[in-house]
């Protein structure tokens, strides 16, 4: 039950990167990351360009919560890297913030 944030970042780490992989592969965009629930996709102004400004900080934040939570984990389980994990934790918020910046932006600019 301790490793419990450490798994969810994990799962929620390998959602972001299976967005990612939706919208550079197969050019659809997932909903649940990057849109507002009252926002149809259909509406997108410009589909390649949407995809092409919102895949990178998407991938970012998939490999930083990733690591996030395997930093969580090992240092639950083994200890020992609480130095490392304020770190990730302290990258993760800026991450975060960044993300939120970003697609919120390129939300008002593409719908």
């Amino acid at each position: 039950m301790e490793s419990f944030f450490g798994i969810f970042a994990v799962a929620c780490g390998a959602y972001c990167l299976y967005g990612y992989y939706m919208i550079k592969v197969k050019r659809e965009i997932t909903k649940s990351i990057l849109l507002p629930k009252d926002v149809n996709v259909n509406k997108c102004k410009d589909l390649e360009g949407y995809c092409r400004e919102t895949s990178t900080p998407l991938l970012i934040l998939g490999i930083v919560v990733t690591l996030y939570g395997a930093v969580d984990i090992y240092n639950t389980t083994k200890g020992g890297a609480d130095l490392l994990f304020f770190v990730m934790m302290a990258v993760l918020f800026v991450t975060l913030a960044g993300f939120m910046v970003i697609i919120r932006r390129c939300n008002k600019k593409y719908f």
